[in-house]
């Protein structure tokens, strides 16, 4: 059980306001631009958690009785903080490939 203050500080990521998505897909109609979308599946498993230390018990099946713990090192469902690590993992890709995200709505690049 994660305790606010404790195990996590920070929980927020941004969405593209459904007013942005909008008016992109209006000027991209009036320029003639190809729009494209993309689903990442199980997005949050691959949000890697960098400069954070999380332990968790060992899952069922791979126990050999002792009381070791395992050491995450990307994400998982059901960690507060499973957005925003997933959100600063896809920002660090996008601007890598030359994406700029927007001043005023930091869920649109």
């Amino acid at each position: 059980m994660q305790k606010i203050g404790i195990d996590y500080l920070q929980t927020y990521s941004p969405v593209a306001r459904i007013e942005s998505v909008r008016l992109l897909l209006l000027i991209s109609m009036f320029l003639g631009l190809e729009c494209k979308h993309v689903d990442f599946v199980t997005a949050f498993l691959n949000g890697k958690l960098n400069n954070v230390v999380i332990y968790m018990e060992q899952p069922e099946g791979y126990e050999d009785g002792t009381d070791r713990v395992c050491r995450l090192r990307k994400s998982l469902y059901g960690l507060k903080q499973a957005s925003k690590v997933w959100n600063g993992t896809l920002h660090k890709i996008l601007v890598k490939i030359g994406f700029v995200q927007c001043a005023h709505h930091a869920g649109v690049y």
